[in-house]
């Protein structure tokens, strides 16, 4: 086998990994996007209950798969054309990716407990302006049922709104058989308290979301290597001697 042949080959090879990157880089981003979108549809009133409104965090990972679909179509067209020139330009978009992946998620870890601190001022607030008819009392309701969970800390968080031990009917395990006004019964309803639900979720999930961010961007490192040196072969066939 020639040395040119040698190349192609290598080209060729090079071309059918990146492909494979690509495939599974695309299936990140669309991962991402319907995950920032279920985010946004089914927890929208948790994040509306933060003191800062936390809503952006969907937005986030929306971006993300949006820019990973985008630069993933992209990857396909230089993968195919094989020009080094574009491949070169894809190891660098790939490369900004990586390194705004990589502070965001720093930036998320730096500051969970501001976000967390966040949540716990806005529910302490909307509890105290229970029952003023406000779109709060709607999300408040919300987080309660669909979590399961009663007040901040626990069910007694209610006691300082309405002083006969009372509680909202979002908080009770059975409406039907509900005493939510005042408790008679503390079986009847759910006493773990909101922050602390979320608080525990959020940790015990947290090495699996690292992981997953870390799988995704070692993922996209793998792209740069294989992109540039696609391009390195690429550019190195063009001047082969044909035998």
């Amino acid at each position: 086998m020639t040395r040119r042949l040698q190349t192609v080959a290598a080209v060729t090879c090079m071309k059918l990994l990146l492909l494979i990157f690509n495939v599974i880089f695309w299936a990140a981003g669309v991962v991402l996007l319907f995950f920032g979108l279920w985010m946004k549809i089914s927890f929208h009133y948790l994040f509306e209950l933060s003191d800062e409104y936390q809503e952006v965090i969907p937005y986030i990972f929306i971006g993300a798969g949006s820019i990973i679909l985008i630069v993933g179509f992209f990857s396909c067209c230089c993968i195919v054309k094989g020009q080094p020139a574009l491949l070169y330009i894809l190891a660098v978009f790939l490369s900004i990716v990586f390194l705004c992946e990589i502070t965001a998620g720093i930036s998320g870890y730096i500051y969970r407990g501001k976000i967390q601190d966040g949540f716990k001022t806005g529910l302490n607030s909307s509890i105290a302006q229970y029952g003023d008819g406000r779109i709060r009392d709607r999300d408040v309701d919300m987080v309660q049922k669909y979590l399961k969970c009663c007040g901040v800390q626990d069910y007694a968080d209610w006691y300082s709104k309405w002083s006969n031990h009372s509680v909202p009917e979002s908080c009770c395990v059975n409406k039907a058989t509900c005493h939510y006004s005042p408790v008679v019964d503390t079986t009847e309803i759910y006493t773990e308290g909101c922050y602390v639900k979320v608080v525990d979720f959020v940790n015990s999930n947290l090495g699996a979301l690292l992981g997953g961010a870390c799988g995704l961007a070692g993922l996209q490192l793998i792209g740069v290597i294989l992109a540039c040196c696609l391009a390195k072969y690429a550019d190195k066939a063009k001047y082969e001697p044909v035998n």
